[in-house]
């Protein structure tokens, strides 16, 4: 079980980096029977960064701090989360579930996982590599032209909306595809394969914080079960320098 909720987490903590799929085996509808021109990769983003509240207010952050709840469905374990960001990519998510707590961070170059009293390992490659990426301050989630590849392969149906669907190559060359609501421009959720099986994650319930929209109930979906983050806090700025500390120095042996 303790295992089972180390790679839960390292799945919450990578679709955190970003922010239930009803019908997976939904047809993707050609443009054409939509009625309506099939966007860009661009006009979907453009979409997408004026409904969060614009690439401009976005571009003025430096770091944020995120507090809430976490709820492991199948382990029926509830606890605290939060999570801090910092300039340029540091992060780090702890989740208190009483009976044990889980504590997992990139601190710009090493990234680490704990779980209750025991030694913290070194993220895997892959996980520390999308960290690298996705954990990037500022509006850089906004900008289309950071994947290696990137297409709108149609319009979907994805958690009872419907969705434009991206088919993404990222940078490192994880293949994912994301889902951004035909009608608002918000993202919607995203789906990536990992070593464990697919995974999905749903973004809802957009609150304004500042003046910045930011998903409150994420919701990732995996083999194992449900683990539904609720966002109740969201304050922007520069975190304190030592929340991003790595308990394993320079390095640390990967588990």
């Amino acid at each position: 079980m303790q295992r089972f909720l180390v790679r839960a987490m390292l799945g919450a903590f990578a679709f955190a980096s970003l922010s239930g799929i009803t019908r997976l085996d939904a047809q993707a509808v050609p443009a054409a029977a939509s009625g309506a021109a099939m966007p860009t990769v661009a006009g979907v983003y453009d979409k997408f960064a004026t409904a969060v509240g614009g690439r401009d207010a976005w571009a003025q952050v430096v770091g944020r701090t995120e507090k809430g709840t976490v709820n492991v469905t199948f382990a029926g374990l509830t606890g605290s989360y939060t999570r801090y960001n910092g300039a340029p990519n540091r992060i780090r998510m702890i989740i208190d579930l009483d009976v044990t707590k889980i504590d997992q961070g990139f601190d710009g170059k090493v990234g680490w996982t704990a779980q209750g009293d025991g030694p913290a390992t070194r993220m895997p490659a892959d996980v520390e590599a999308n960290t690298a990426e996705t954990a990037r301050t500022g509006n850089s989630f906004l900008d289309a032209t950071r994947f290696k590849e990137a297409k709108v392969a149609g319009v979907e149906e994805f958690d009872g909306v419907q969705c434009y669907k991206l088919d993404i190559v990222t940078i490192t060359g994880d293949k994912r595809t994301d889902y951004f609501e035909t009608a608002t421009g918000l993202r919607r959720g995203t789906v990536t394969s990992a070593p464990t099986g697919m995974q999905t994650a749903t973004f809802r319930e957009y609150k304004a914080f500042d003046g910045k929209k930011v998903a409150t109930l994420v919701t990732q979906k995996t083999d194992q079960g449900d683990v539904v983050i609720t966002i109740t806090d969201v304050v922007f700025g520069e975190p304190a320098a030592g929340v991003f500390t790595s308990p394993l120095g320079g390095g640390g042996v990967r588990d």
